[in-house]
């Protein structure tokens, strides 16, 4: 059974901070095409934005939905170190509702939905053109509790 704690506001400056410290070598975080730049959208929520190329597509012209799960798996490892925690991701479920199209703009919104001992549950949205593509669910395990 889930309980609730309050989760505090994630913020930039840390979320930037621990990408330095933590991530330097991570492909998300350093790859010019695919890393995230967040603002704050509400006190609780990250946001992104991402443009999608040619290079990013699959079969239809429609954005590979790989890809789409590792830019939302980024999304929520950076919606967890916006408030200093450092996770590793435990399992991600996505739903793909509609397809994501090359040339559009796609916004991804995440944030942390609640917290039970070290699992964090995390949530992320990537819409396009107003309308809700993919929406996933994860967990992931606080990994500097670990290190203690």
């Amino acid at each position: 059974m889930k309980t609730e704690k309050p989760l505090k506001c994630p913020s930039v400056i840390e979320l930037n901070r621990l990408r330095k410290q933590v991530h330097d070598r991570c492909i998300a975080c350093i790859h010019p095409q695919l890393k995230l730049n967040f603002t704050l959208d509400d006190p609780y929520i990250l946001r992104t934005s991402i443009d999608f190329t040619d290079e990013m597509k699959s079969f239809n012209g429609m954005v590979h939905g790989g890809l789409q799960a590792f830019l939302i798996d980024e999304a929520m490892t950076c919606a967890l170190l916006g408030q200093g925690i450092c996770a590793a991701t435990g399992d991600l479920k996505l739903r793909y509702k509609h397809p994501v199209k090359v040339g559009p703009t796609g916004y991804i919104r995440v944030w942390v939905a609640t917290q039970y001992h070290r699992l964090y549950y995390v949530e992320a949205e990537l819409t396009q053109s107003g309308t809700l593509c993919t929406s996933g669910i994860a967990r992931f395990i606080d990994q500097t509790a670990s290190k203690n």
